[in-house]
């Protein structure tokens, strides 16, 4: 790092002695300009993303271009650290009585980088610009639940609704950018469109094809002259080259995953890991088009088998919010008291003798006769995706437990397209699986007797009525209690055990400090707390 900073500052030396006058004023212009360079550098946090399409947030269809123009633009809500709505550019809001609209106030403090005041209209252009972006644009989902946005005064706007949803409130999370600069521009790398203009804590002051994005403090946005007054978002080809340059010292932040963030920390006491909430649920499901699982004590069996603490210590290296429910433990929706089923085999073994396996010949394996009085053997298969890791283990380890209480268990461990096909043709008995999901994920699609995603065949009428009244509340305290009680009966029910859902991690160099407090939504959340050690 210290080469590639010296190496820099000689350039701008031999350019400054290269423009320099005659009378030998060079020296200490050349002087001036190193000891500038050297501040701007020592100033400056460097983290990265893809090469970007186009630097409009709204048309913009990449992940990690979109964290990094989280900066330079803020949403019309913000979501906290617990997925709950929070005042942003709307500072306050009313929900309808039949939550079908939404009448926000904006604040009326907001200018864009270029001087403009944020209003309303800007808000119903933001809104209408999704409408025309390509269909896999990250704020896309949008126009999925918002039917409208409309004016109805210089600092309100009316949202209203396809229909009633608990969550449409976290629709509402897409950025907001100014009708007067980026109105006509509909080609996503126009010249207009790669020249970010928001009203965010940082403003664009610089972007090099394939190089670098550099971005400044915007002064109005903070109380006080943050200490990290200049970005430098450096644009790389992937994930390894990442990994690659923050350990070699060229980037300060890492965003990344559990597995990289064990090995860097346990090679260095100088990068330090912030963990917070992910979006990566891990769960066990059972075939409910086969006759074993139909019994809710054979699941209870399975549950009571899977130990928990151990894929929690050794799989998931800590890095991970345990659950109990569907439901992230870090939501305000939560629901801590269900039953747990920690790991207990000798009860999961007790569970299967009252359902009447035994060893009667002493194999190992359980049976039992069954309806048609035929020999029934207690064999099951597993199925898991291969490329991942973490999903393997987990079946590896509880084919281990069910095994040791009288299971014969396979392991099906297949390759994505192969699992997926198997997982939606039904070909399994149990299967360890996961959602990628959002603020807006609806449960219906999963546990429904007619959800889109319920491949499981599972189905239960006092489940589906919960649903349905979890997805239409309309107030926080409709939304919490439906919630509760949706959980405590999925709990009970047991079409899922509920493992976990793995957290991200922020890796940072030793020359970042503060408070350093990231979240799912924004991992730059309250950087005007973040410091730079500029020694």
């Amino acid at each position: 790092m210290k080469k590639r900073i010296f190496m820099i500052l000689a350039a701008v030396l031999l350019l400054l002695s290269g423009c320099g006058n005659m009378d030998g004023s060079s020296n200490l212009e050349a002087s001036t300009g190193e000891e500038n360079a050297q501040a701007s550098l020592q100033q400056t946090l460097t983290l990265s993303m893809r090469v970007p399409e186009t630097l409009n947030p709204l048309l913009n269809r990449d992940a990690s271009v979109d964290q990094a123009l989280k900066l330079v633009f803020m949403p019309l809500i913000a979501l906290g650290e617990n997925g709950k709505a929070e005042p942003s550019v709307a500072q306050s809001w009313t929900m309808s009585e039949d939550g079908t609209s939404l009448s926000l106030l904006l604040r009326d403090d907001l200018t864009w980088h270029n001087g403009a005041k944020v209003t309303a209209e800007d808000v119903v252009f933001s809104f209408q610009t999704i409408l025309s972006a390509p269909e896999d644009s990250v704020y896309a989902h949008v126009a999925d639940y918002v039917s409208s946005v409309s004016q109805a005064g210089e600092y309100t706007v009316t949202v209203t609704f396809h229909e009633s949803f608990s969550k449409n409130m976290a629709a509402l999370c897409f950025p907001i950018i100014p009708k007067s600069y980026y109105s006509g521009q509909t080609e996503p790398g126009s010249a207009v469109n790669m020249t970010a203009v928001g009203c965010g804590p940082y403003q664009m002051e610089s972007y090099t094809m394939a190089s670098s994005l550099v971005l400044k403090a915007y002064a109005p946005y903070f109380a006080q002259e943050p200490s990290v007054s200049r970005i430098e978002v450096k644009i790389t080809s992937g994930e390894d080259t990442d990994l690659y340059s923050f350990h070699q010292g060229i980037l300060d932040v890492l965003a990344t995953d559990a597995s990289n963030a064990g090995r860097y920390t346990a090679q260095s006491d100088e990068v330090k890991a912030y963990a917070y909430g992910g979006n990566i649920y891990d769960f066990v499901g059972f075939n409910f088009h086969r006759d074993l699982f139909q019994s809710k004590s054979m699941r209870q069996a399975v549950a009571y088998a899977l130990p928990k603490d151990y894929i929690w210590e050794s799989i998931y290296l800590q890095y991970a919010d345990m659950t109990n429910t569907p439901i992230s433990p870090v939501s305000w929706l939560y629901e801590e008291n269900v039953a747990p089923y920690n790991y207990d085999s000798n009860m999961a073994a007790t569970l299967l003798k009252n359902e009447g396996w035994s060893d009667a010949d002493g194999n190992g394996t359980l049976e039992k006769i069954d309806e048609s009085g035929n020999l029934q053997s207690l064999q099951v298969t597993i199925l898991v995706n291969q490329e991942n890791t973490a999903r393997k283990q987990i079946a590896t380890k509880l084919a281990e437990e069910l095994k040791a209480i009288g299971f014969a268990v396979t392991v099906d461990s297949q390759p994505f397209a192969a699992y997926q096909e198997k997982y939606q043709g039904g070909e399994y008995d149990i299967v360890i699986g996961g959602w990628q999901t959002s603020y807006v994920t609806d449960l219906r699609d999963f546990f429904a007797s007619d959800g889109d995603y319920n491949y499981m065949g599972y189905s239960n009428e006092e489940v589906d009525a919960l649903l349905d009244t979890a997805a239409h509340a309309v107030t926080d305290g409709q939304i919490l209690l439906a919630y509760s009680n949706l959980q405590k009966k999925l709990a009970e029910e047991l079409p899922y055990i509920s493992i976990a859902y793995r957290q991200n991690v922020v890796l940072t160099s030793d020359r970042v400090g503060g408070e350093i407090s990231p979240t799912c939504a924004n991992i730059w959340n309250e950087i005007e707390n973040w410091t730079l050690q500029t020694e």
